[in-house]
């Protein structure tokens, strides 16, 4: 009994590598969370994004070079996890 089937979605962020703007793609539109993590898990970043036709660009301009992992939860509650590498 898969409590969390279905509840993921598939996303993706480009250019990856980055340097200052991403956009990310997402299976959906509206508001979203995004929590952006280091991989040791430290939060770096949270953001609202508004999703048009499943994107949105964000600046990543703040953040230090590195890998990050972005969650993004939808409003009906579907998230999509997915890395990014700031340059």
């Amino acid at each position: 009994i898969g409590l969390g089937e279905g509840s993921m979605i598939s996303g993706v962020a480009y250019p990856n590598p980055a340097n200052d703007v991403v956009t990310i793609s997402i299976e959906g539109d509206g508001l979203a969370q995004l929590t952006v993590t280091d991989v040791s898990g430290k939060v770096a970043m949270t953001n609202n994004v508004s999703l048009t036709a499943g994107k949105a660009e964000l600046s990543i301009a703040n953040l230090e070079a590195g890998m990050y992992i972005f969650n993004v939860v939808l409003e009906n509650g579907k998230t999509a996890q997915f890395n990014v590498v700031k340059k």
